[in-house]
């Protein structure tokens, strides 16, 4: 059974998603503010967060800050869910690493179907056995049964979101992908996403990739492709 951990200070908010998720089968672990829910993680392991901004004390943005400087909890995925639909923050959240931003209110349905999407990602055993797990490109080296990324030999350290793209992009060299098509590859149909939430990860990835991040070329009003040395 996986484990969430709910950050939310609201408690009729936090009680309809405890309830609506612990009936899909997860457990659910209330934290009411970023310093309490940090404390937790520190003896408590979960397979995700789900995250509001505007907490007491710490806000959500310090706490990924502080999530993601610590090794033995940066892979934890995160997805943000917060009354705040100001772009800036949806990108500023998907920045710090967070997976996905949900915006409130929105739907249970909804919420599950994206935590469904992100635990898949983040679960080495969601590569098909069909698939080549190792993937190799002009010094670019992916393994997908490891979930690691090396680029001339230096890891890279990537969120499952990211991994997926790089993967998706890795392994059809030349070919383009539109937006649409890429969260399609990554999350399935099934899954709503915005368009920007593709370009801020595209940013971030060429961006850990150094020179390397120029192998993958924006193709003006289409997409995104990787270009093979």
């Amino acid at each position: 059974m996986d484990t969430i951990l709910l950050v939310e200070d609201d408690r009729d908010i936090a009680q309809m998603i405890s309830t609506s998720l612990g009936r899909a089968g997860y457990r659910v672990i209330v934290m009411p503010d970023a310093e309490h829910a940090h404390a937790f993680l520190k003896d408590g392991a979960v397979s995700a967060i789900l995250l509001d901004l505007m907490l007491p004390g710490m806000d959500g943005f310090a706490f990924i800050r502080k999530l993601k400087k610590n090794p033995a909890l940066s892979a934890i995925p995160v997805i943000i869910t917060s009354a705040k639909d100001d772009d800036t923050d949806v990108v500023a959240g998907l920045e710090l690493g967070a997976e996905d931003y949900i915006v409130k209110p929105f739907s249970l349905k909804v919420l599950e179907a994206r935590l469904r999407a992100v635990l898949r990602r983040s679960d080495a055993s969601y590569i098909n056995e069909g698939t080549s797990r190792r993937v190799q490109k002009s010094g670019i080296l992916l393994d997908s049964a490891r979930h690691e990324v090396r680029c001339q030999d230096i890891p890279v350290d990537l969120s499952a979101t990211e991994f997926a793209i790089l993967e998706v992009l890795l392994k059809n060299p030349g070919m383009v992908f539109s937006r649409d098509r890429m969260i399609s590859e990554i999350r399935g149909g099934d899954v709503a996403v915005t368009e920007r939430s593709i370009d801020v990860h595209i940013l971030s990835i060429r961006r850990k990739l150094g020179e390397k991040g120029s192998l993958i070329e924006t193709v003006r009003g289409v997409g995104y492709r990787f270009r093979d040395e």
